[in-house]
């Protein structure tokens, strides 16, 4: 009979990936809403929550990437970039276009909040070199798995370290690019390259949930938070990353207990069409939050806070519906495949075009 100190996870050994992405898209959005209603001064959760909504979404979003990216540092940089990294910038590329069009033609919106507006030509020339606040992790994915490809002669151990210094250099202020792009590549890349070098490690971890690691990495996430809410304590080295793994691992350890429960299967949902809901969750925030703040200007905080999550919700709602008709294009999402033509038989006629 098993002890009572663990508890038994979903059989399949993955099925918690679409959980903690479902989550973890939630406090993407919860966080951009959080933003852009300030920026109008719609005044909700306290301004700070924000430090507390940076340490999961995120890095969990990069580990799981290198969970599944973990292959391609095998492969040949001609592999490695029609296989990955040309399938990623492409869909940046459009996406980056498409974002620049709807600012340019829907009036008073910015798509940036201290940056280039999202409608200045700039943007879109720079975009290859200066990601955009809006689409930078679908960059970051690229740069990750090139830089994962060109460092993989590293020892694993050295690997991470470097990139751990790296992060809390950025975290910490030390570094700043003055890109919001840029710094979060700085800050996240130690998690992808993480789950890249040790993917069996981390999948054989998530396989039994322990009830006092689960609690002892809760107690942990706790105390750092409340450091970072109550304290401008940013610049201590290696606060932000510690909060952060212990925010990624207590996240993945309940994602393994969690998605198992029958009433939280939408979660799982909502992670498989993560990627979706990302791309097109602002084209929805960025003018509800000007047409609200147009609309009822500064309110009470708690009816901020009701207007907050109202938000969230229809967000959500909204992107599926959105990707439910967009996907249909395939090109807004996967690069364009030329199919080899088929010699046509002597004896073969030749294809008249059909008229639909």
């Amino acid at each position: 009979m098993q002890s009572s100190r663990w508890i038994e996870v979903e059989q399949r050994p993955r099925a918690w990936v679409n959980f903690a992405k479902g989550v973890a898209i939630v406090l993407v959005v919860l966080y951009h809403v959080t933003l852009y209603l300030q920026h109008e001064g719609i005044l909700g959760l306290p301004n700070r929550i924000k430090l507390v909504l940076e340490l999961f979404p995120m890095p969990v979003f990069f580990l799981i990437a290198g969970l599944f990216g973990a292959r391609a540092m095998t492969w040949s940089l001609r592999n490695l970039w029609m296989r990955r990294l040309w399938p990623v910038l492409y869909l940046y590329l459009v996406w980056s276009v498409i974002r620049f069009l709807f600012y340019l033609v829907v009036p008073g919106l910015s798509g940036e909040i201290g940056e280039l507006p999202a409608s200045h030509p700039l943007s879109l020339a720079l975009v290859l070199v200066w990601p955009s606040s809006s689409y930078w992790f679908i960059y970051a994915l690229a740069v990750f798995a090139f830089a994962a490809w060109a460092m993989r002669a590293l020892p694993g151990w050295l690997h991470v370290l470097i990139a751990a210094t790296i992060s809390t250099a950025f975290t910490a202020g030390l570094l700043n690019t003055h890109n919001v792009g840029w710094n979060r590549v700085g800050a996240l890349y130690v998690f992808y390259v993480f789950g890249a070098l040790y993917a069996r490690q981390v999948f054989g971890a998530v396989s039994r949930v322990s009830v006092p690691r689960t609690f002892a990495t809760a107690a942990v996430l706790v105390a750092v938070s409340a450091v970072l809410l109550l304290l401008p304590a940013r610049w201590l080295p290696f606060l932000v990353l510690v909060g952060q793994a212990s925010a990624v691992v207590l996240g993945v350890l309940l994602s393994a207990y969690l998605v198992k429960l029958r009433p939280l299967r939408f979660v799982s949902t909502l992670g498989a069409e993560s990627l979706q809901i990302y791309l097109l969750h602002l084209f929805i925030i960025v003018p509800s939050a000007a047409l609200l703040g147009l609309a009822v200007g500064g309110v009470s905080r708690p009816v901020g806070v009701a207007m907050q999550f109202a938000l969230v919700a229809a967000a959500i709602a909204l992107s599926l519906l959105l990707s439910r008709l967009t996907t249909r294009v395939r090109w807004l999402y996967v690069p364009p495949t030329r199919l080899p033509r088929r010699r046509r038989q002597p004896d073969e006629p030749k294809a008249v075009p059909q008229v639909q």
